[in-house]
């Protein structure tokens, strides 16, 4: 049974209820419009023989749209656009916009049967920090600085770093120095960075400084790569591994 709320500005009745409308998506700027009224998420299926690329998008004031990152029925990573030719079903989190769109911003071929719904119902993200959808490593040369880039995830997504290992490998005899080696970052919260000691360490050794938070580190800025930097230090090898998800 729907339910109702109540518009104060003119005290009329509105069903509180899935909208949801469909159409053919099958040429450049093809877009399907509904009303959120209050959704808290909106899905997109797509069916049929396409090669297109299509985004979802929501609006508060109806002229300017802000683009919902979506992620598949079936899990995964979230991704800022549905392109391609897979049929499918994506979904996000829409609450706070009044008016939703689904719409072709680069065309191939084909057309899709599309429809656009918004329900009531809240998306579920639980397993969001809970577990590591990506995980990359680089492991540098001897005497070599290494640089661990996360690629710029897409428009409305960013990083959530999970975990960060940062190895140092010692290829000879390592003597003991006054100054750390410094660990930088960025587009991390703060440029956080890291101390590694500058110690005597004996040749085949290794060091590790193992970062494993309670909560996921979140990038700094959207669309933007993260980096973890180990400098150039003389007779060392760097390995740097980060494990983390990519969401809005």
């Amino acid at each position: 049974m729907a339910k109702l709320s109540r518009d104060l500005s003119s005290g009329t009745l509105h069903p509180r209820e899935n909208i949801a409308a469909s159409g053919a998506l099958g040429a450049l700027n093809a877009e399907i419009v509904i009303n959120a009224d209050g959704a808290s998420t909106v899905s997109l299926d797509l069916r049929g023989t396409f090669n297109m690329t299509v985004e979802v998008a929501g609006t508060v004031d109806g002229t300017n749209w802000t683009l919902l990152a979506v992620r598949s029925i079936a899990g995964g990573s979230y991704v800022a656009s549905v392109a391609g030719a897979a049929a499918g079903a994506w979904m996000a989190a829409c609450a706070g916009f009044a008016k939703l769109r689904a719409r072709v911003t680069a065309y191939t071929s084909g057309a899709a049967t599309a429809t656009l719904l918004a329900a009531t119902g809240l998306l579920d993200d639980r397993l969001l920090g809970e577990v590591s959808s990506n995980a990359a490593t680089i492991t540098a040369a001897v005497s070599t600085a290494a640089t661990l880039t996360l690629t710029a995830p897409g428009a409305g997504l960013r990083h959530y770093i999970t975990g960060l290992r940062i190895e140092r490998h010692a290829a000879a005899l390592l003597t003991a120095g006054t100054t750390p080696v410094l660990i930088t970052t960025t587009n991390l919260p703060g440029a956080l960075a890291f101390s590694i000691p500058v110690e005597a360490a004996a040749q085949g050794s290794v060091y590790e400084k193992v970062l494993d938070p309670v909560r996921a580190i979140m990038a700094s800025a959207q669309n933007t790569a993260t980096t973890i930097v180990a400098p150039l230090t003389t007779n060392v090898i760097w390995r740097i591994s980060a494990t983390f998800y990519v969401a809005p």
